[in-house]
Formats: structure tokens, sequence, C-alpha cells
């Protein structure tokens, strides 16, 4: 989504869009106007499609504001037992690589 794509379907009042969340939190990817990241204690911004700027508090919102939301490290943040669960099943791995003789082929 381009920054001019946004603003026209904004100004032409022909876009549901009431907010964006960017897990790909690439910058100036997919989504054009992505050259801010939230944060996990802060986690939304507003982007203003017609002046193509962003505001970091709700109270700044008006009619071209869309809620915007990329952690670029939300990946990381797992929970607990994601993390356990991701841990057991790797352990077998990495402790097989451990006591590996790396004199040995590959195969």
């Amino acid at each position: 989504m381009t920054i001019d794509e946004l603003r026209e379907a904004k100004e032409k009042k022909s876009t549901p869009f009431l907010g964006v969340c960017d897990i790909s939190a690439d910058y100036q990817g997919s989504i054009e106007f992505t050259s801010r990241f939230t944060s996990i204690e802060e986690p939304f911004l507003l982007w203003d499609s017609v002046k193509g700027q962003f505001y970091d508090h709700i109270t700044e919102c008006n009619e071209n504001c869309i809620l915007f939301h990329s952690v670029d490290h939300l990946p990381a943040e797992m929970p607990k037992e994601a993390s356990n669960h991701f841990g057991e099943r790797l352990f077998p791995f990495a402790k097989a690589v451990a006591y590996s003789d790396p004199t040995l082929p590959f195969e």
C-alpha cells in the first residue's frame, strides 16, 4: 500500500480502513508509510494519511487518521508457554549437535 493510494482513498472516503497492523515491520516496505515503529509499551501511533505524518497521542486524531501498529521485535515477544514448547522441541537437536563428532561426515 503506497502513501498516495491511502491518501487518495481517504480523501474520496472510499476506504474502510480504521487501522493497519504491519507485522512485517519492513521499513517503507509493503506498507509504504512504515517509517516509525511502535513498542510493546506503546503499541499504537496515528497516521494522518492526508498530511503524511504520525501523531503520538490519540487526542491528535482527526478524520484522516488511521491507527498504526508495527512492533519491529514482536516475533521475539513469545509467551512463556510458546517459548518453553519451542525450547523442548529444539533441545534434542541442539544436544545432538553439541555432542556430535565434527570430524565425521555430515550425513
